[in-house]
Formats: structure tokens, C-alpha cells, sequence
């Protein structure tokens, strides 16, 4: 399908989005390829909405609020993402459907790290294993896994949209197969886009089954790639192993390793002070309930409970584990 007649003198703006354009805006599909060229290059030359980092920030704020852990992932090559989807062209990518931008849907990391856990992590990591591995963190048919996948969007100026092309050498011997390739046969470039950049990973769930995602992440970004055309370098992505934590989950980090550091010789006297700063402390009820536990943790630990439990500071803190 081509453009209509109405819009045919349209062209792109610095408000266009890439998306809408690479779908509604080929001109005619001509049997040289040119208007395809033309629609991959102009496509590839539209930049992010100006909009876009009050969107990322605000987003990102929302995934920290959810307790989401995050990580900064960039594109060691080129990425293509979509490349078999439905297109006005023989070839697709993956683009933001409200803001145009190109991002990493998170079913496509989860199918990454799957894949890479049951082929590569040995037999625990095989679905219906013994362990529960897999089924736990990606889930199965009964139940959904602890593990959440976000899709990875973007940082604000720090991905771009790239002009590709596949060289198909021998078209009609792996159309048809009904006859072998030669050296005569003419060459058919096929355009296509691809991405660079960084783009921010997010997780949610249990730490620790969080942690082990991240780790399987590193390695199946690294080594097998994700999306279309792994196989030639495509997709392939370096993973921070330094978590990005905001602020406050650093703050909350930092008070239960002061809590697990004190000697059992000084919670008599320093305990209370942990638990008025965690009652002053404005977090989620989850990281309040970590601090609580370590608090609780730590006085069972050094043997005071029996003369900790009837007081009404310990009680709440009891109260905030239920």
C-alpha cells in the first residue's frame, strides 16, 4: 500500500514519528527498490521527540516507585528488532508505537533468557526439572514467573536509528530452489533499519531471583544476542553488572548493612537508634519491611529477644514483617 494522493507532498518533520512513517509513508512501490531505500533513509534520519526525556524520566520514576532494579545495556554493533513482523516492506522493526522510538519489547529479553537458561545452565535450568528453576523465574502453563521483563526503552540522545540492507545473492534458488546458484545470478539489496545505543533494562521481583536474571541477561546479551540476525553480529549487548539503584533503595541498602555489621556487644545500646531511623525513613512497604527484618534479625542474633519483646518499639517492628 502506498500513500494517499492528499499526502503526497508531505514530508518529514522534526514532530514526525518514525513509526507512523515507516508504516503510512512509502510513496509507490516501485520494482527498483528506490522508494523502499528512500522510505529506510528518511526513517532512519528522524531523531527522538523533543518530548521524549520528560517521558523517559517520568517512567523511569514509575519503575523505581514499583521497585523495579534497572541496568544501562548498549548495542556493542548494530540491533534489529522486528525484522519479520508485517510492514509495508519485506522488512520490519520494532518501533514505540506512541513515540516512535526504537526499544526492546520485554517478551523478547524474557525469551532471550529463557532460551539461553534451559540450553546453556545445565540440567537444574531445564523446564520441569527438579529445581523449579525455569518455572520459577519465567513461569510455566499453572503459573506466571517471579520475574517481570519491562521493555528496555531508549536513553534520552543515546540510540539512533541506522540505514541497513540485506544483499540476497541467489533469490530464486531459496524462493524456489529450482535451480542451483550461480555466479551470474543478480544480486537483490533489500533495505532495512537497525539501532544503536543504550537502553535501559528493567526487573521486578524477588532479589535474589532478580539478581540471577541479570546474570543470565549478561551472558545471553553478550553471547547469543537478541532479535533477528544474531547469527551475523546483530543484537549483541553489554550489560552493566553494577545495578542502578535510585537514592532511597541506596539509602535502605546502606542501613541494613550497618544493621548486619554491628557485634552482638553493641545492640544493646545501638538497636534503638536503627529503629527510629527506620521509622523516620519515607520508603515503599517493602524496603521498610527488609529494614525491619534485619532489625529483628540482629536482636534474635546477639540473644535479646526475651528482653526486647514486650517493648512497643519491637512490636511494631514484629508488626511490619506480617
Amino acid at each position: 500500500m502506498t500513500r494517499r494522493d492528499c499526502l503526497a507532498q508531505e514530508a518529514v518533520r522534526p514532530t514526525t514519528n518514525a513509526g507512523l512513517w515507516l508504516d503510512k509513508f512509502i510513496k509507490d512501490q516501485d520494482t527498483g527498490g528506490r522508494s523502499r531505500r528512500e522510505l529506510v533513509q528518511e526513517v532512519a534520519g528522524i531523531s527522538q521527540p523533543d518530548c521524549y526525556r520528560a517521558w523517559f524520566d517520568g517512567w523511569k520514576q514509575c519503575l523505581e516507585e514499583y521497585g523495579a532494579e534497572c541496568r544501562e545495556a548498549e548495542v556493542t554493533g548494530r540491533m534489529v528488532i522486528g525484522l519479520g513482523e508485517d510492514s509495508v516492506l519485506e522488512t520490519s522493526f520494532a518501533l514505540h508505537h506512541t513515540l516512535g522510538v526504537p526499544y526492546i519489547p520485554g517478551t523478547a529479553l524474557k525469551g532471550l533468557a529463557s532460551s539461553f537458561a534451559r540450553q546453556q545452565l545445565g540440567n537444574d535450568w531445564v523446564p520441569g526439572a527438579a529445581s523449579g528453576a525455569h518455572a520459577i523465574m519465567f513461569g510455566d502453563t499453572d503459573s506466571a514467573g517471579h520475574v517481570a521483563f519491562f521493555d528496555a526503552m531508549p536513553l534520552p540522545n543515546r540510540s539512533r536509528l541506522l540505514s541497513d540492507v540485506i544483499t540476497v545473492h541467489h533469490e530464486e534458488y531459496y524462493q524456489k530452489g529450482s535451480a542451483p546458484p550461480a555466479d551470474w545470478d543478480s544480486p537483490n539489496p533489500i533495505p532495512f533499519l537497525s539501532a544503536n545505543g543504550k537502553y535501559l533494562i528493567a526487573l521486578v521481583g524477588p532479589r535474589e531471583w532478580v539478581t540471577a536474571a541479570f546474570d543470565i541477561l549478561v551472558c545471553s546479551l553478550s553471547i547469543a544476542g537478541v532479535g533477528a540476525k544474531t547469527s551475523s553480529g546483530y543484537g549483541r549487548l553489554s550489560l552493566e553488572k553494577q545495578l542502578l539503584v535510585s537514592p532511597k533503595e541506596q539509602e535502605v541498602d546502606s542501613l541494613i548493612r550497618e544493621v548486619e555489621a554491628l557485634s552482638q556487644s553493641e545492640v544493646a545500646g545501638s538497636i534503638h537508634a536503627f529503629y527510629e531511623r527506620w521509622q523516620k525513613l519515607e520508603v515503599d512497604p517493602q524496603q521498610k519491611r527488609c529494614i525491619a527484618e534485619a532489625i529483628v534479625e540482629k536482636v534474635r542474633e546477639a540473644g535479646r529477644e526475651n528482653k526486647t519483646k514486650d517493648k512497643a518499639w519491637y512490636k511494631e517492628l514484629l508488626s511490619a514483617l506480617t
